[in-house]
């Protein structure tokens, strides 16, 4: 299965597939983000960390169209997409998941994966990505149990599932690791390694430090809505204002 689809663009221009400059989000007196930039280039999973009520979430609704920035534009494969409704955003190849899983109870993984194909495929179409997809998350076992039946882990998977079935260049992944054990998270940390692998970039918040440094290419750390450090996990890991803000003195590097 080819998870994302080829682009035209010459290997110069097709290296930066997200970029974001000086996203701002005003709500009544809260700038709740306040001039954030931020590159993504193809191939890369990019973490983004920050404490509580940092912006990380509202950064993150901005790209994806849930929530209009005040300011700054979003490019996604050189194009604007700022402000565009997440429907639009989601059939250009930018998609993302949710922290607390989005599915209807009563649907079966088939019917759930199908529908998300349905993005950009026909019916018969769907449902061939629809099996494809469930083998590449570890769920074709389960294609036919309704959401309601499956575990929390499987229940993260078919929603990194959904995703995959739109056939995106690029995933938003918002804590989709939260509430697992350290094994349950330890296979989603494959199955996203996997996924870069089959052409597929990444951007990630997550709260559990030892994932979001293992699997990341860059770390971006935001705090009070700005951006105050970007670059590899080792460096950030050790910048004196992250210590401060946000890891602790106590946070090692492993």
């Amino acid at each position: 299965m080819t998870l994302a689809p080829q682009t035209d663009l010459a290997p110069a221009a097709a290296d930066v597939i997200l970029s974001a400059r000086d996203i701002a989000v005003q709500f009544g007196g809260l700038r709740a983000v306040d001039g954030v930039s931020l590159d993504v280039r193809r191939g890369e999973v990019v973490g983004v960390i920050g404490p509580n009520g940092a912006g990380k979430t509202t950064f993150f609704q901005v790209l994806s169209g849930f929530v209009r920035a005040s300011a700054g534009e979003v490019r996604f494969l050189g194009d604007p997409i700022t402000n565009l409704p997440p429907e639009a955003i989601c059939r250009r190849g930018l998609t993302r998941t949710f922290q607390i899983v989005e599915v209807f109870p009563s649907l079966t993984v088939r019917e759930t994966l199908t529908a998300a194909a349905l993005v950009h495929q026909p019916m018969a179409a769907a449902r061939r990505v629809a099996e494809e997809t469930a083998a590449l998350v570890r769920l074709k076992d389960k294609l036919d149990l309704t959401c309601r039946q499956l575990t929390l882990p499987d229940q993260k998977a078919l929603e990194i599932g959904k995703a995959v079935a739109t056939r995106p260049q690029m995933i938003l992944l918002d804590e989709v690791m939260a509430g697992l054990r350290p094994s349950e998270a330890e296979e989603v940390v494959a199955l996203i390694r996997r996924l870069r692998d089959g052409g597929i970039t990444f951007l990630v918040v997550e709260h559990l430090m030892e994932v979001i440094m293992s699997i990341s290419d860059r770390v971006v750390v935001i705090g009070a809505g700005r951006k105050i450090a970007e670059g590899p996990p080792d460096e950030v890991v050790r910048n004196p204002k992250v210590v401060e803000i946000y890891l602790g003195e106590e946070f090692e590097l492993a």
